[in-house]
């Protein structure tokens, strides 16, 4: 196990920023998209990973920009009207595409091999309503539906033909704030009602709705070794849940070791752990968990990386790294990065790879 690097307690803001740099070229022959080559986000709210390629969507300036993960070279951030982009925030790769979604209650499919506009899910047929997440099962698209008419909307990748919409009252969703998949099974944490609730994709049947035991504000999900676990923004805590009998397995709060969580929300998994996110205050943080033991490895923050990170939004997994954005600038000393950056971490050690934009 890795050394628990400081406490929480020892981990600080680092002061601003300077300049930026704007660079345009033209469009290639034959793409149906509008490329601006701008080494800087906007308000960075997602990330995807689609092969070698790290799609992220900007959502104050209601743009896409890619990057190469290998190299952290910037390939361009995509502006055309075509798209439809309108404060976008959540992402996911699909297949060969990356799907968008839409302040405006639409979705925007982009090529991910060429950046081109493939279509865009749009009407009400599709009952999209502040969209907060966006995964996939297999061919399936699945969109989560926030606020008091919470939902999960599914449709076809392949053809983008509507296939489900699934709300109720049974299914206690009050404001859904994320989701994770599990084979074909989804679960929910709804903010509003204290809750996690599992849900079968494919027939849309409520299979339960775990509530209380400790549950607070769940703004965060992810799945790993055999349980859920839920980030609980309200106390300050990460609930395990075992998936076989729906039953808290046990609530962390950082008085029970050196989880530095502080209202976390944005939580991944990959392998034997879970990353969390702890992304305000004057420590921002990530957090990273063992889902077989329960303990945490380490925590990084600014005043050990240095990692200048600032109201974290968004994790993504490529390779053997993870990565981070943050929707502001406030604590960076990188130029450019006053609008947001994204930290690129050892998924391992979490040791700084580096930090976009560079200039």
């Amino acid at each position: 196990m890795s050394k628990w690097l400081g406490s929480r307690n020892s981990c600080g803001a680092v002061p601003l920023i300077v300049g930026a740099i704007l660079v345009v070229s033209t469009t290639p022959a034959g793409a149906s998209t509008s490329r601006v080559v701008s080494p800087e986000f906007d308000a960075p709210s997602g990330l995807a990973v689609s092969g070698s390629h790290l799609w992220v969507t900007n959502n104050a300036n209601s743009s896409v920009s890619e990057i190469d993960t290998t190299t952290g070279a910037w390939l361009g951030t995509y502006r055309s009207s075509a798209f439809g982009f309108s404060h976008p925030g959540a992402i996911a790769a699909v297949g060969a595409d990356v799907f968008v979604a839409n302040a405006d209650n639409t979705i925007t499919e982009i090529d991910g091999a060429n950046g081109g506009l493939v279509r865009r899910i749009v009407g009400s047929t599709y009952r999209i309503a502040n969209p907060v997440a966006i995964t996939s099962i297999g061919d399936t698209v699945l969109v989560l539906n926030s606020g008091p008419s919470s939902s999960i909307t599914e449709f076809s990748a392949s053809t983008g033909k509507y296939l489900l919409n699934i709300r109720g009252a049974a299914y206690a969703f009050a404001n859904a704030a994320a989701f994770a998949t599990i084979g074909s099974n989804v679960f929910v944490a709804d903010k509003g009602n204290n809750s996690v609730t599992e849900v079968n994709a494919s027939t849309g049947r409520l299979l339960r709705v775990i509530a209380s035991q400790g549950l607070s504000a769940p703004d965060g999900v992810a799945i790993g070794s055999g349980n859920v676990w839920v980030a609980d923004e309200a106390t300050s805590a990460v609930t395990e849940i075992s998936i076989a009998t729906g039953h808290v397995v046990a609530n962390k709060t950082d008085a029970q070791g050196s989880y530095g969580f502080w209202h976390p929300t944005v939580m991944v998994s990959t392998g034997p752990n879970i990353y969390v996110a702890t992304p305000l205050g004057t420590s921002p943080m990530v957090t990273k968990v063992s889902t077989t033991t329960a303990k945490p490895y380490w925590y990084m923050c600014n005043t050990n990386g240095p990692y200048y990170f600032s109201v974290l939004s968004a994790f993504a997994i490529s390779g053997d790294d993870l990565w981070v954005a943050s929707q502001t600038g406030a604590n960076s000393k990188t130029p450019g990065a006053r609008t947001g950056a994204l930290t690129e971490l050892s998924l391992g050690s979490g040791a700084l790879v580096r930090t976009l934009p560079t200039h």
